[in-house]
């Protein structure tokens, strides 16, 4: 039996916060709902290319007090933010 190793801890905080307490749905094509991906805080700076908008929207999503909160990033990308 495999033992399984424990996980790097998030240098950044505000990442651990928005994985612990939401999911995060990016639909690619908004145009076509089908195209969605679940993804975390740190890979969702791969989606967005700017890491002060990032924080920006992180920081929207916190101070929210709705269970869905949903961005639309240059027509392109859909962000999802779901309250657990």
């Amino acid at each position: 039996m495999k033992q399984l190793k424990s996980g790097k801890k998030s240098p950044n905080r505000t990442n651990v916060l928005i994985n612990k307490n939401f999911l995060i749905r990016v639909v690619l094509d908004p145009k076509n709902n089908k195209k969605t991906q679940l993804t975390s805080a740190n890979k969702l700076s791969g989606f967005i290319n700017d890491e002060e908008l990032k924080i920006r929207l992180f920081e929207k999503v916190l101070a929210s007090t709705k269970d869905k909160v949903t961005f639309m990033i240059r027509n392109r990308l859909k962000i999802d933010f779901c309250s657990k």
